[in-house]
């Protein structure tokens, strides 16, 4: 957190007639800005246990955090910005980038069917309910546009969590689900509808083409070591890294999901957890183009498809959104639980957020907020 203040002594001789205390700077008025932000965010939302913020400005030299609440509202344990938390769908953006280094390395190509890459009991749960594996391309689950039927949003898989939260799934459990909850939403490229089906795909690919666990090829093909990146990991799947801090709880609604089985959201669409900092250097780079080795694979990963910009503002790319605020182009993900990454890079902006809870409204709110106030401050200092 940055913490500046003013010396004692010229407090003392402004108010004695000495000289001027210096005009705060850029990273001085914003930090305040922020820290207001954050707490009248969370005075407004009480089913809102805790809120974290951290927003990266190298122009005008701010890398700020704060948070403000509780971890646990049993416990009434204060939120620190270190702490770590499922940060549910941002992981898709991790396994994106991954199965792009798959591309980069001549393993697998985007517009190559999903049949030979997943695995034939697979293919043939698929087929149930006529979804045709030799059609649909890894572009198309990269981009939500595979017409699958997302079985994470089902009211038939809602009322099986809440009613079982220890529930061990397994990745098979949740496919057979999407093909018996509901239909397609489409023929393979012809709409965009938001599926963590395809995504859970997208992990079975990663382990069936590498031969290793999703959590190692993640891990690998991004360089989590090289990125500096020590306390993300797979819940249940990884162990826990030496070092790691506590993870907040995370309520859905007044539930504390806490005790949910990790499986509910984990095998590609879902599961990772990290904290604050760690999010905002992957975004960071992954935006930077310091993940890939090919500039078009970024370019291809940032490129919105034509069905999803009809759908929602700014579109969705290769497992990353567009979004604009003030007229800043930002890219990043969100999460269910209450997590959000954005990386702006006309300004180098990078921020990230969570909300220990499932309150859309706060989290844009804190998001949005931030990189509007920080926006301006850097415009300001130009």
């Amino acid at each position: 957190m940055v913490r500046r203040t003013i010396p004692f002594g010229l407090l003392v001789a402004a108010a004695c007639g000495g000289p001027a205390v210096p005009p705060a700077s850029p990273a001085d008025r914003l930090s305040a800005e922020l820290a207001a932000l954050v707490d009248s965010t969370l005075a407004g939302a009480p089913e809102v246990p805790g809120i974290m913020l951290r927003v990266e400005a190298p122009s005008i030299g701010l890398n700020w955090t704060k948070a403000v609440g509780v971890l646990d509202k049993a416990t009434r344990a204060p939120l620190q910005p270190e702490h770590t938390m499922r940060i549910a769908s941002n992981t898709k953006t991790y396994v994106a980038a991954a199965i792009l280094r798959l591309v980069e390395d001549g393993k697998i190509t985007l517009d190559q069917p999903i049949a030979s890459l997943i695995l034939p009991a697979s293919v043939a749960t698929l087929r149930r309910d006529g979804y045709d594996a030799s059609v649909i391309t890894v572009r198309m689950l990269l981009q939500h546009t595979s017409g699958m039927f997302d079985y994470a949003m089902s009211p038939a898989f809602l009322g099986l969590v809440t009613k079982d939260p220890a529930h061990r799934w397994t990745r098979a459990e949740q496919l057979a689900l999407a093909v018996d909850s509901g239909a397609p939403y489409g023929g393979p490229d012809e709409v965009y509808h938001y599926s963590d089906t395809g995504y859970i795909l997208l992990g079975e690919i990663l382990e069936t083409v590498t031969t290793r666990s999703m959590p190692e090829a993640v891990r690998e093909l991004l360089g989590f070591d090289r990125l500096g990146i020590k306390y993300t990991y797979f819940e249940t799947l990884d162990s826990v890294p030496p070092g790691t801090p506590a993870k907040a709880h995370q309520y859905l609604d007044s539930l504390d999901a806490t005790n949910f089985d990790a499986s509910v959201d984990l095998y590609g669409g879902g599961g990772l957890v990290s904290n604050l900092e760690e999010m905002a250097r992957f975004y960071r780079a992954l935006v930077r183009g310091e993940v890939f080795t090919k500039k078009e694979t970024l370019d291809a990963m940032l490129t919105m498809s034509p069905q999803s910009q009809k759908e929602r503002p700014g579109g969705y790319g290769l497992g990353i959104a567009s979004g604009t605020t003030d007229g800043v182009v930002c890219y990043g993900h969100g999460g269910f639980w209450g997590t959000a990454a954005r990386h702006c890079p006309a300004i180098d902006l990078t921020v990230t957020a969570a909300v220990n809870h499932t309150s859309d409204a706060s989290l844009r709110q804190v998001a949005e907020g931030a990189i509007r106030l920080a926006a301006a401050a850097i415009a300001a200092a130009k």
